[in-house]
């Protein structure tokens, strides 16, 4: 029997997570437990039919039973996880509201006995959680605004850090984007060791090429760290689209605009939205915090800060990334072809003038340069058979 380890996997209703896992599953060799399909399994042991659309309604009516029920199924999952050993992933949100309550998807105490080695809050930006938020039937009676998803997510991440903290030690939280993929997802998990980096780079104003030539920097680091890069959280574009129309109104010294006109670029390709500017200006204060404060979680959840400069005007986000980051001792290399003000000259470890310099810098310093990929959790040959 392999090593045993266990991460739990939260996020919101909406946010793609199981969506991600199984994908990631496809070409991954894990044990996959989805809590609400155990809490289905135990609630029906016990004569009580429960499905998507009535779970929630039971969980207002009886909260008593259903925790109840929530226990049994996590003593289930635990006895399977000590039978077999290997990699675990165990899914469920953390926060949900339904009909004006709020509801946890789980507490401390029912992850006491399965000692998670990780927590990894999974979101997606709001725009496409509220997209599957409708074609889902158990969400979709309900028409949920920006503002309510981006509190779902605050709410999230502060309850899953709570939960975390309760454990001695505490237990280490990774936030992946939905937009990062699967791949993504899997080196979090599979190399607990592989050293974290933050791409910190400018965002606002940039154009299609120089995200292309973030992307390609980012490649370059990938087999030899875990490259945390902001822009993969897509909210930013929202209140970018948001501010530029307010912006431009001023300037033409016109009315606020009741309509604005957002534009993303996926993975997959481009997305165009109108949106209603009221909607959008109520989610805004939530969104800018979110925006911060998950930033400056990533940076904590790293060893080093890569700051990718090519031009010459000094981004405001990347200089309060920078000052962060060496308040709590990390490392900040930067590349910045340009000669440097005294401050940002200050709250560098060094600065590189060419692109190639950082990248062979930060490779050659890598702890896994000339090292086997750390696998050591990979479930072995007579299990992949079962």
């Amino acid at each position: 029997m392999s090593v045993r380890r266990v991460i739990l996997c939260t996020g919101p209703p909406g946010n793609g997570r199981d969506e991600l896992l199984k994908t990631m599953k496809e070409k991954t060799n894990f044990r996959y437990y989805h809590l609400f399909d155990y809490i289905v399994e135990q609630a029906k042991l016990e004569g009580t039919n429960l499905t998507k659309m009535n779970i929630l309604d039971f969980y207002d009516s009886q909260p008593g039973k259903m925790e109840a029920l929530r226990k049994a199924a996590l003593a289930r999952i635990n006895t399977e996880i000590n039978e077999n050993g290997g990699v675990n992933i165990i899914s469920t949100p953390h926060h949900f509201e339904w009909k004006g309550n709020r509801f946890k998807g789980f507490v401390h105490d029912d992850f006491e006995i399965l000692n998670p080695d990780i927590f990894i809050v999974i979101f997606d930006d709001i725009l496409r959680v509220r997209e599957r938020l409708a074609l889902d039937p158990q969400w979709m009676e309900h028409k949920y605004t920006l503002g309510e998803i981006a509190n779902w997510r605050r709410e999230e991440l502060a309850g899953i850090y709570e939960v975390a903290r309760g454990f001695i030690p505490k237990k280490e939280v990774q936030i992946v984007a939905y937009e990062n993929g699967p791949e993504f997802l899997k080196d979090v998990i599979y190399n607990p060791k592989k050293q974290k980096i933050y791409l910190s780079h400018p965002i606002t104003g940039e154009r299609t090429d120089f995200f292309k030539s973030v992307n390609r920097f980012a490649a370059n680091l990938k087999d030899y760290y875990i490259v945390y890069d902001p822009s993969m959280i897509k909210d930013w574009e929202i209140v970018e689209c948001w501010r530029g129309s307010i912006n431009s109104a001023i300037d033409l010294k016109e009315s606020r605009p009741n309509r604005i006109p957002v534009s993303i670029e996926y993975k997959d390709g481009p997305r165009s939205v109108i949106l209603d500017a009221t909607e959008v200006e109520a989610a805004i204060k939530n969104l800018r915090f979110q925006i911060i404060d998950t930033d400056y979680k990533l940076i904590e959840n790293s060893q080093i800060v890569a700051v990718y400069h090519p031009r010459q005007s000094i981004s405001a986000g990347v200089m309060c990334e920078m000052v962060y980051a060496k308040s709590l001792a990390k490392l900040v290399y930067v590349y910045y072809p340009y000669e440097p003000s005294p401050f940002f000259e200050w709250y560098s470890t060094r600065i590189f003038k060419e692109e190639n310099e950082l990248r062979d810098f930060l490779i050659k310093e890598s702890k896994m340069t000339g090292q086997m990929p750390l696998d050591h959790y990979s479930i072995n040959e007579n299990e992949k058979k079962n």
